[in-house]
């Protein structure tokens, strides 16, 4: 049976609001003078699609209620997308340079 929208519990609702700001975010952003990529786009539109599923399954009951580790990691990835201004190229990016970084540290 699905629950009411007032029974809603903290972890599905910031998990809500979360996957509607990353939706939000990279559909409205603009890609200026940076190349296209085909690779880049299909996983944008991949998690618009997740985030869109997962936003409306939690609105329905549908879902089972995610646990904190789901919603925050989900926050997260809202966080991130929205301080690189919705370019996901940016935030695929940045654990790479922080992998070798620490690669090249000669302090090990």
């Amino acid at each position: 049976m699905p629950l009411p929208f007032a029974l809603i519990g903290v972890w599905s609702l910031l998990q809500l609001m979360a996957c509607l700001v990353i939706v939000l975010r990279l559909l409205t952003f603009r890609r200026g003078h940076s190349r296209h990529r085909h690779a880049i786009a299909w996983a944008s539109w991949l998690l618009v699609v997740a985030c869109t599923t997962t936003a409306v399954k939690l609105l329905c009951g549908i879902r089972p209620p995610p646990g904190p580790l789901e919603a925050l990691l989900t926050v997260a990835l809202a966080i991130l997308l929205v301080i690189h201004r919705g370019n996901l190229a940016h935030v695929l990016r940045a654990p790479r340079a922080w992998l070798a970084w620490i690669w090249r540290r000669d302090t090990w």
